[in-house]
Formats: structure tokens, C-alpha cells, sequence
């Protein structure tokens, strides 16, 4: 068959119990960005993206027809977390950036004139 007449209920990407898990993994990750805890942030993402690398590995098969609407509605659902979960992230990361460069540019003038802290320097 060729690709591009496939139908919805042609194609599965996820199976419903991994859009579900996928949903619950990406609900714990809205929780946890909004307590800015950076660490186990990434940890769940990792895990959401071993999810999405297991299904995008599997040979694409029939879906039931009753599913694609819950499935659709589920991706819906994680899309909108994850653009929620990106507004919280990007101001985060872009405060580690200042202050890295801020680190790097002392750095530079350490090395360039010494600490100039120090007694003597």
C-alpha cells in the first residue's frame, strides 16, 4: 500500500497503553518543572524519550479504530504539556546560561590578571 493513502487507523505510532504512560509521564513532568526540580526534570524526560524511541522502533501496525480518538486526544494532551513545560524550562535555562558566562568572563580575567582578590594580587 502506498504511504500516502494510509488512513488513521492505518498507522500506530503508539498504542494506547503507551500514550497513556506517555501522557503520565509528561503530567509528572509539568508537576515537577513547576517545582523547578532540574534534576528529576530530566530524569522523566528521559524516560518519556526511551518511551517514544520503543514505539518509533516497532514496525508500524494497525490501530483499532475505537482508539484513535483517545490517542489523538492524548497526543493533543501532551503537546500542550509540553509547551507548558517549555514556558517554565526556557527562563530556567536561560538564567544557567548568564551565569555560565558570567563564571567564563571571571574566568578569563583570573587568568589574564591573577586573582585580584588575593592579598598581593
Amino acid at each position: 500500500m502506498n504511504p500516502s493513502n494510509r488512513n488513521a487507523a492505518e498507522i500506530r505510532i503508539l498504542s494506547l497503553a503507551e500514550g497513556r504512560a506517555l501522557l503520565a509521564l509528561y503530567e509528572t513532568m509539568i508537576e515537577t518543572a513547576r517545582t523547578h526540580d532540574w534534576d528529576r526534570l530530566t530524569e522523566i524526560e528521559r524516560q518519556a524519550a526511551d518511551l517514544r524511541d520503543t514505539a518509533i522502533a516497532r514496525p508500524l501496525a494497525p490501530v483499532d479504530v475505537e482508539d484513535v480518538e483517545e490517542l489523538s486526544a492524548l497526543l493533543t494532551r501532551i503537546q500542550r504539556l509540553d509547551h507548558e513545560i517549555r514556558k517554565l524550562v526556557e527562563p530556567a535555562c536561560e538564567q544557567a546560561r548568564q551565569q555560565l558566562a558570567t563564571e567564563v568572563k571571571g574566568r578569563t580575567v583570573r587568568e589574564a590578571y591573577g586573582n585580584l582578590d588575593a592579598p598581593g594580587g
